[in-house]
C-alpha cells in the first residue's frame, strides 16, 4: 500500500503529458469529423472520401501507436527513474523497431474491448423484452469479469513488452539499480531479521 501513491503520483504526471497529446490528437481528428459532416450536407463526394480515409488513418495509425506509446512510458515511469515528458521519450526510443508489434498488441486488445462492449450494450443495456432480468444480470457480469481479466492480461503483456524492447535496442538491465529503484516504494518496510535456510535431507 506505501507503493501506491508514489506510483500513482509518476504515473499521473506522465498521463497529464499523454493527455495534452491526446488533446491535440482529437482536435484533429473532431475537425476532419466536421468537414465529413459538412461535406455530406454538401454532398460533395471528394471532400467526404478524402475525410473518411484520413479519419480512419488517424484512428488505426495514430490512435493505435499512442495507445501503446502511452501504456510504454506509464511502464517506464514505474520502472525506471523517470516520468513524464522524460518516459514519453524513452517509451518513444523504446518503440522504435517493434513498433508493428506493439501496435498490432494494442489494436487486438481494443477489438477485444469494442467487441465485450458492444455484446454488453446490445444484451444488458438494450437487450429489453429479449432478455429476462436475471440473464440480463448473469452476462453482465460475466461480461465484466472477462474485461477485468482482459485489463489485467494488458498490464501483464506491458511489462513483458517494455523487457522485451529493452532487449531489441541490446539495453541491459542493471538488475541492482531496478532493485534499488523498486526499494523504494517499500518505505517502511523492515525486513525479515531472521533468514530461512535451506538442509540437505537424505530421503
Amino acid at each position: 500500500m506505501s507503493a501506491i501513491p508514489l506510483v500513482l503520483k509518476r504515473l499521473f504526471i506522465t498521463f497529464l503529458w499523454v493527455s495534452l497529446c491526446m488533446l491535440v490528437y482529437n482536435s484533429v481528428f473532431l475537425m476532419f469529423l466536421v468537414i465529413l459532416i459538412v461535406a455530406i450536407d454538401l454532398q460533395s463526394v471528394i471532400l467526404a472520401v478524402f475525410s473518411m480515409v484520413v479519419i480512419f488513418v488517424l484512428f488505426l495509425g495514430v490512435h493505435v501507436y499512442m495507445t501503446a506509446w502511452w501504456h510504454l512510458a506509464s511502464v517506464v515511469s514505474v520502472l525506471e527513474p523517470v516520468y513524464g515528458i522524460a518516459a514519453m521519450r524513452k517509451s518513444y526510443e523504446l518503440l522504435k523497431g517493434r513498433t508493428h508489434m506493439a501496435c498490432s498488441m494494442v489494436f487486438m486488445y481494443l477489438a477485444v474491448c469494442g467487441f465485450i462492449a458492444g455484446v454488453f450494450g446490445g444484451v444488458v443495456v438494450r437487450g429489453g423484452d429479449d432478455f429476462g432480468l436475471f440473464a440480463r444480470i448473469v452476462v453482465g457480469g460475466f461480461l465484466v469479469g472477462v474485461l477485468v481479466i482482459v485489463n489485467l492480461v494488458g498490464l501483464l503483456v506491458q511489462s513483458v513488452f517494455y523487457y522485451v524492447c529493452k532487449s531489441f535496442h541490446h539495453q541491459a538491465i542493471d538488475k541492482s539499480a531496478l532493485h534499488d529503484h523498486l526499494g523504494g516504494y517499500l518505505g517502511d518496510y523492515v525486513p525479515l531479521k531472521s533468514s530461512v535456510q535451506m538442509e540437505n535431507f537424505d530421503i
